[in-house]
């Protein structure tokens, strides 16, 4: 059965394909074993034509292909899945589009969310792990979710040590996540948008770079167009 419904999907992709999305995304380095192109409605369209099933899931992600590893984020059972399985999945994934999808349709529905949150943003070895819980914050903070206080607090010490930090060593792709959590975090009050932008006051040389300065003008302008 698994194996049918395996090649219904295939099929479905078959039909749906886009060559010249594929074809951008080898040109950028995004090279899979298999990549159809397939736009993300499309995908998601063929997702809700099957049934969310924890087996289909793991048979999907452990393939090098693009679709099946959205398909398995959006057809993995939450009351089947935990952080520490996140955890396995965070360590296979290739490319930022897979951990956005993944934080976007899975990962930030977790009951043990903050157990992955504080796993993931203290683990330096595995290259998208820190980018993941910056995404799952945003996606947290989109929700209007609060967290506890030391998730909430190691959420803001990393944000600032990812950003301005020039030792630190942080990706672009971290960094982006970053201030987008940051974002959605300063819109849910007032008194987080200061928070958020006070702690730039730490980092006096770090203001005085082009980037610095960039960063933080961003972020007061999106707390004050969100006012």
């Amino acid at each position: 059965m698994l194996q049918d419904e395996l090649k219904e999907i295939r099929t479905q992709l078959r039909l749906a394909m886009n060559g010249v999305i594929s074809a951008s995304m080898r040109e950028k380095g995004i090279v899979y074993k298999l990549n159809f192109g397939v736009p993300l409605p499309e995908i998601k369209q063929i997702a809700a034509t099957h049934k969310p099933d924890s087996g289909l899931a793991a048979a999907l992600w452990k393939e090098d292909i693009r679709e099946f590893k959205i398909l398995a984020s959006l057809l993995q059972p939450m009351d089947e899945f935990s952080a520490q399985k996140a955890e396995q999945w965070v360590k296979d994934i290739p490319y930022l589009e897979i951990a956005e999808q993944c934080s976007h349709n899975l990962f930030y529905k977790l009951s043990d969310v903050e157990d992955l949150l504080l796993g993931a943003v203290f683990n330096v070895q595995d290259e998208y792990a820190r980018t993941v819980a910056f995404l799952v914050w945003a996606e947290l903070f989109k929700e209007g979710k609060d967290l506890i206080a030391p998730v909430r607090a190691a959420f803001i010490v990393e944000c600032m040590r990812t950003i301005a930090w020039p030792d630190f060593g942080a990706s672009f792709k971290e960094k982006q996540a970053a201030v987008k959590a940051m974002k959605f975090y300063g819109r849910q009050s007032a008194e987080r948008a200061r928070q958020m932008l006070g702690g730039f006051d730490e980092f006096p040389e770090f203001m005085k770079t082009t980037e610095g300065q960039e960063i933080y003008n961003d972020l007061k302008f999106e707390f004050e167009y969100c006012r």
